[in-house]
């Protein structure tokens, strides 16, 4: 009788112990695996997820279900099986407007939806795309020696900044476009401005280069101006 209640209780205590260990070994069933780099941003190989993306990660109606802050992203993250939707974004989407003294920056966003299965591993690469675009100046040589005063001005929708050469603007396809406008001073002291000009060809996550020439002398008068699309990188 004694090796019959013996044989009972060993076989309630490893049941109990195998209740235990099933659900911590299915935890590990359920695993997304995140490869986020932006678009045009030099990345390096042994890191799986840009520093500067953030990731937000939905559920299925639409409830935020885990936030990770820039710099902080797993590259391996478990969920429960389901639809989830993988936003990756940088943390200046309302601000990107005002940075740089109102020049703007760069901002980017995307988001994909995945189906997490059980038992499983889902991969996921996503090239986050910048989501406004940028336009910046090219002087031709001697032009600051000629025209020691000059300022370029850009307007798109509500915001007019002025740049110098080396820098950039950045603004909202959403706007339609930009006009840019020049007014130099030369060494006699002689003031000239141009009429603004339009260009409403414009692309999210494209770069435009303003680019200023001489006609047929170096005079205010004969200042030409092309645009046309550059490497982001640039």
């Amino acid at each position: 009788m004694k090796r019959i209640l013996y044989a009972i209780l060993v076989l309630i205590v490893y049941s109990s112990c195998q209740q235990h260990v099933l659900p911590e070994q299915s935890e590990d069933k359920c695993v997304l695996e995140l490869n986020i780099t932006r678009a045009d941003v030099p990345t390096v190989a042994s890191r799986a997820i840009d520093a500067g993306l953030a990731v937000r990660i939905l559920d299925a109606n639409g409830k935020e279900y885990l936030n990770y802050p820039a710099g902080d992203v797993p590259s391996r993250i478990i969920l429960e099986p389901g639809l989830f939707a993988v936003c990756a974004y940088t943390d200046n989407q309302e601000t990107w407007h005002s940075a740089n003294h109102g020049k703007g920056e760069a901002c980017y966003y995307s988001s994909l939806l995945v189906k997490i299965e059980y038992d499983h591993t889902t991969r996921v690469s996503m090239s986050v795309p910048m989501t406004n675009y940028a336009v910046g100046v090219a002087l031709p040589e001697k032009f600051e020696e000629l025209f020691p005063s000059h300022q370029l001005t850009l307007k798109s929708g509500s915001r007019e900044v002025v740049i110098q050469e080396g820098e950039k603007a950045y603004f909202s396809k959403s706007d339609g476009g930009f006009t840019h406008a020049l007014s130099v001073t030369n060494i006699d002291g002689m003031t000239h401005s141009y009429l603004p000009r339009s260009f409403t060809d414009v692309q999210s996550g494209k770069c435009y280069l303003l680019s200023y020439s001489y006609g047929f002398d170096e005079t205010p008068q004969n200042i030409r101006a092309e645009v046309h699309e550059i490497s982001t990188r640039e």
